[in-house]
């Protein structure tokens, strides 16, 4: 049993071709900040995108401080637990759980008989100590850390921004865990999961921390860009370059529909450095080369259809 104590841990989803992707987001988490700035900023930007649609943001007044607390909920707070949760592998350890059999000697409850309840509990406390220090905190202390501080931060700041912030925290929470779910608890959660805590809310917590209720304009760019924003790690297959493309064509279709052409056919434009990008795939490159690239393509469009509505 000893040699896997210390399992290898994927720290980020994986992409349709073996290469990592990183999880969006997540101020506690530096390290991938300072080599993939695209994927970092991704919630923050959506916020910001989410706040130039609802048109309720005044430059004159303190919404400025408004703001920065946005920020800081979606990145550190929302950011944080995804990276945290959906980015390690909490079944290794779960599964070491059960036929575990270490055991860390532990003081006999007070008045207990040999296999008695509280014996037991006594050994099964025993145990807990043992498998939380040799198999769960090396792999997933990280993680826990990161949760601890993120979820009283997360809470504080939905607190501070309203009712309406606090229930999409817990949304944002919900969704975490069906992802989380959904993946096995392996750490390879898809990136469309990852769209939708990177892109979808933020952009909704903008709009709704500014602007009130968000509009349907506002809710179709959100869910288009988020389809856009996940398909960037499978541009190498078909059907990813068929839900990246379809998803800004979705966008700038509802541009023409509320009659901004010239915003239309900015997103179209910038649609085709994106595509320019992939036979770069076809000869070696890596997925997470692509996003790199391609991504501030997809960053412009997202503002210029923000400032359309």
């Amino acid at each position: 049993m000893e040699e896997n104590l210390h399992p290898t841990v994927p720290h980020s989803p994986l992409d349709d071709q073996g290469s990592k992707a990183t999880s969006s987001g997540g101020l506690i988490r530096l390290r991938t900040r300072l080599t993939e700035p695209t994927t970092w900023l991704g919630p923050a930007w959506a916020c910001l995108c989410g706040v130039v649609a609802s048109g309720g943001f005044d430059w004159q007044n303190g919404d400025w401080i408004r703001l920065a607390l946005l920020i800081l909920l979606v990145d550190g707070g929302w950011g944080t637990l995804w990276a945290a949760l959906g980015s390690t592998d909490w079944a290794t350890p779960l599964r070491h759980w059960r036929n575990w059999r270490l055991s860390e000697p532990s003081a006999a409850l007070p008045y207990t008989l040999p296999n008695s309840p509280g014996d037991r509990a006594s050994r099964w406390m025993g145990q807990l100590r043992a498998w939380w220090r040799d198999a769960l905190w090396p792999t997933c202390g990280p993680a826990i850390s990161s949760v601890i501080v993120a979820l009283p931060v997360t809470a504080l700041l939905g607190i501070l921004l309203g009712p309406e912030l606090l229930l999409l925290s817990a949304a944002a929470l919900a969704i975490t865990q069906l992802g989380l779910a959904w993946e096995g608890g392996r750490g390879t959660a898809t990136p469309g999961w990852d769209a939708i805590i990177a892109v979808a809310l933020p952009w909704l917590a903008g709009h709704i921390a500014f602007g009130g209720s968000p509009t349907s304009h506002s809710i179709g760019l959100a869910v288009a860009f988020a389809l856009a924003w996940g398909s960037a790690w499978r541009f190498k297959s078909a059907g990813g370059r068929i839900l990246g493309v379809g998803g800004q064509l979705l966008a700038a279709t509802l541009l023409i529909a509320l009659y901004h052409p010239l915003a239309a056919g900015s997103l179209l434009l910038l649609i085709v450095p994106q595509l320019a990008l992939i036979p770069w795939l076809w000869r070696g490159q890596s997925a997470s080369w692509y996003v790199r690239h391609a991504r501030p393509w997809l960053m412009a469009a997202m503002m210029i259809a923000a400032g359309a509505l």
